[in-house]
């Protein structure tokens, strides 16, 4: 990891310290000449620990500066929806508005039972994930319903019709994740599947893995298949199934990627993992939002392609490099 990039990841933990604390500025974090202030651009993204976000966070910079302008981009600790006092991001938002940013890539994340209460008064260009809350001027962001129909069919000519399957799903609020599971549920229905689990089990790290292991111990019987939605979601389930042997495992197919998953693939832990471009994604964000501002004409909806990982291709040259942002 560059030393640049190390710094700012470092801004972001003290600034989501800063933020939950409620001590002070986060303008405090830019020094005397106030990068935020010197910035015309903003970015706020909906998390911090997943390669996902860090790999988008150089995309959105590398766009910036080959066209030569300024911009900060900040994230919370992660996206799970909490009141109005506790939302960083909401914070982080305002924080921008108020340094006088020209418009803002946004990563949306809901406030629990509200509308989401921040007024946005400059251009916005959603990013990863819609929202209702407010208007933007386009949506970069996977066709994630879409991408959950091909999650199911990684398990077309592997599992016969009447296989009985798991969804361990993130959370109700997160309207990315949410597509993506309705898209498996679908397909998978549709190819004759039987879904018999189908469990939230949230957001964090440890947690998770904790509800993994109580929703596959509830159902009772042996799965052949489960599907989670993101990273952390399918490390929680390889770590709740280490306890079977690995051909009494059901197939695991994931979504976004991480470094060691390419083991998980090599080894059978992981049937397929479908990976979203990250980078592309903040690439394209932060152009349309200069587009826009220069008065050309946008897309409203932007999809960025996925990639279908499987044990047969992960040692793909050609995949290698897509897969380097995730370093």
């Amino acid at each position: 990891m560059s030393c640049e990039r190390v710094r700012r990841r470092c801004l972001q933990v003290v600034a989501c310290l800063i933020g939950v604390l409620g001590v002070g500025s986060l303008a405090c974090l830019t020094g005397a000449s106030g990068i935020a202030r010197a910035a015309s651009y903003g970015a706020v993204l909906a998390g911090a620990q997943s390669e996902f976000w860090k790999a988008m966070e150089d995309g959105i910079t590398q766009a910036a500066s080959e066209h030569q302008v300024q911009v900060v981009v900040r994230s919370p600790i992660d996206d799970d929806p909490q009141s109005r006092s506790q939302n960083l991001q909401l914070k982080m938002v305002q924080w921008m508005i108020d340094s006088g940013v020209k418009s803002i890539i946004l990563a949306p994340i809901p406030v629990n039972g509200v509308k989401t209460p921040v007024r946005l008064p400059v251009p916005v260009v959603f990013i990863d994930r819609p929202s209702q809350d407010y208007q933007s001027l386009a949506t970069v962001s996977t066709d994630n319903y879409a991408a959950g129909r091909t999650a199911a069919r990684t398990l077309q000519n592997a599992l016969p019709r009447g296989a009985k399957v798991g969804v361990l799903r993130l959370a109700r609020d997160v309207v990315s994740t949410s597509a993506r599971e309705q898209g498996f549920i679908d397909a998978a229905k549709e190819m004759g599947f039987q879904i018999v689990v189908d469990a939230y089990i949230g957001h964090g790290i440890h947690e998770p893995e904790l509800a993994a292991i109580d929703a596959i111990k509830t159902y009772g019987h042996p799965l052949d298949a489960i599907f989670t939605p993101t990273d952390f979601t399918t490390v929680a389930a390889v770590r709740a199934l280490e306890a079977l042997a690995l051909k009494q495992r059901p197939k695991l197919v994931g979504f976004d990627y991480r470094p060691v998953f390419r083991q998980y693939l090599q080894t059978g832990v992981l049937h397929a993992v479908i990976a979203q471009d990250a980078y592309q994604m903040g690439y394209v964000a932060m152009q349309t939002l200069l587009k826009a501002e220069g008065g050309k004409p946008v897309q409203t909806q932007i999809n960025i392609d996925v990639l279908v990982l499987s044990a047969a291709n992960i040692d793909d040259p050609t995949i290698g490099v897509k897969l380097r942002q995730y370093r």
